[in-house]
C-alpha cells in the first residue's frame, strides 16, 4: 500500500475551516475514484502536519494523478508517507493554465468563496463521465463569473449566462483587461444570438485566449463565451450538446434576488425558477454530463432537487462521495451541494 497526506490549504475560509476539511475528504474521494484508483477512506488524520488529508492506495500515483489531486480545493503540498513515518515531498506538474489569481482577485457582496466553487467543479469533472478530450463548462446563472474562471483556470473552455448585461459587461471589462496586463494572447469578438423572426435574444462576447504565444499559434487556446440572457431560454442561445458539465449557485434567497424583488424575471423561488430553466439545461448538456448546484437549504431541500431531477430524467447522485456537502455559511444560509448526471 501506498500512503499519501495533503497539506490543507492555510489560507482555505477560516469561517468554516473545519468544515471544508471534512468536505474536501469527500471531493478527494471523488476525484481519486474518477480516475480508477482503489481507496477505502479519506480521512484528516495527525501526521505532524497543521492539517492533513490522508489516504492510502494499492497503486503509487503517476503524475498525471499527482496533478489531478493538486487541483483539489484544499490542497497545498502533498507527501507520500515513507517507512518511519517521515514525509516525502512531491512534486506534482501544475494542473492550473492560468493563474489562480484570475479567481481570486475580484472582491463583492455575495461573491461565492472561488475554493468552495473549485470543490463544485471538481465534483463535475469527477461524476461526469463525457466523451472528447476536451471539456466545456457551462455556467447557467454566472453572476460575475467566479465559476467561469475557476473552468479557465483548469484548462477548460467555458460558457455562461447571466441575466444582469451590466454584469456581463463587468466581466468583459476583467477578463480582457487581465488578458492584457497579463501579457495573454487573445482575442475577443462580439456575440449576437436570434430566436424565432430574427428578434436578437441576447448579447455578449466570446474571447479566445492562452497561457502562452505557442499554444495560441498551436490553437491550444481556451474559450470563454459570456451571454446577457434568461437561463430559461439558453438552448436557443447554447449549442444542443455541447456542454459537459454544468456548476451554479441557485439562488440563495437572501442576496441573490430569488425572493421580495421588485423584478418578476427575479421573484420566484429557487426550486420554481429551476422547474422552469431544467428543460433547457437538459437539452444543452451532454449525455453523461455532470450539474453541480449549491443552494441554501433553508429554502430549498435535498429531497426537493431529488425528486425535479429524477422526473426530469437524471440519476441522481446520492451516495458518497456525492452527498454529505451541507455546512452553515452565516446565520441565513445553511448551503449544500447537489450533483445529478444525464443519462
Amino acid at each position: 500500500m501506498f500512503q499519501y497526506a495533503i497539506l490543507a490549504n492555510p489560507g482555505h475560509n477560516r469561517i468554516y475551516f473545519d468544515t471544508a476539511v471534512k468536505i474536501a475528504c469527500s471531493e478527494l474521494m471523488a476525484i481519486l475514484e474518477s480516475m480508477q484508483l482503489v481507496v477505502s477512506e479519506v480521512l484528516e488524520k495527525d501526521v505532524g502536519l497543521p492539517a492533513a488529508l490522508v489516504f492510502e492506495s494499492e497503486q503509487e500515483l503517476n503524475a498525471q494523478q499527482l496533478t489531478r489531486i493538486s487541483a483539489s480545493s484544499i490542497y497545498y503540498a502533498i507527501f507520500q508517507i515513507v517507512e518511519g513515518g517521515l514525509l516525502k515531498p512531491l512534486q506534482p506538474t501544475p494542473f492550473n493554465t492560468f493563474p489562480e489569481s484570475m479567481s481570486q482577485i475580484l472582491r463583492y457582496t455575495g461573491k461565492t468563496n472561488e475554493q468552495f466553487t473549485r470543490l463544485m467543479v471538481n465534483l463535475g469533472l469527477s461524476a461526469a463521465n463525457t466523451s472528447g478530450e476536451n471539456k466545456c463548462l457551462m455556467d447557467p446563472m454566472c453572476g460575475k463569473g467566479t465559476t467561469l474562471y475557476e473552468g479557465l483556470i483548469q484548462g477548460l473552455d467555458v460558457v455562461g449566462v447571466e441575466i444582469n448585461a451590466k454584469w456581463v459587461q463587468e466581466t468583459q471589462t476583467f477578463i480582457v483587461k487581465y488578458m492584457k496586463n497579463g501579457r495573454f494572447k487573445h482575442k475577443v469578438v462580439k456575440e449576437k444570438r436570434t430566436g424565432s423572426g430574427g428578434k436578437k435574444i441576447a448579447d455578449g462576447f466570446a474571447i479566445q485566449a492562452a497561457h502562452s504565444k505557442e499554444a495560441f499559434a498551436n490553437e491550444q487556446s481556451q474559450t470563454m463565451k459570456l451571454y446577457a440572457a434568461d437561463t430559461r431560454i439558453i438552448n436557443q442561445i447554447i449549442k444542443k450538446n455541447s456542454c459537459d458539465i454544468m456548476v451554479s449557485d441557485l439562488p440563495y434567497g437572501v442576496q441573490h434576488g430569488s425572493k421580495n424583488s421588485k423584478d418578476t424575471k427575479m421573484a420566484r423561488s429557487p426550486l420554481a425558477l429551476l422547474e422552469e430553466a431544467l428543460p433547457a439545461w437538459k437539452q444543452v448538456l451532454k449525455s453523461k454530463g455532470a450539474i453541480v448546484l449549491s443552494y441554501n437549504e433553508f429554502t430549498l431541500k435535498w429531497k426537493e432537487l431529488a425528486a425535479l431531477f429524477t422526473e426530469m430524467g437524471f440519476e441522481v447522485k446520492d451516495k458518497q462521495p456525492y452527498v454529505g456537502y451541507i455546512h452553515r455559511v452565516d446565520q441565513s444560509i445553511n448551503r449544500n451541494i447537489f450533483i445529478a448526471v444525464k443519462p
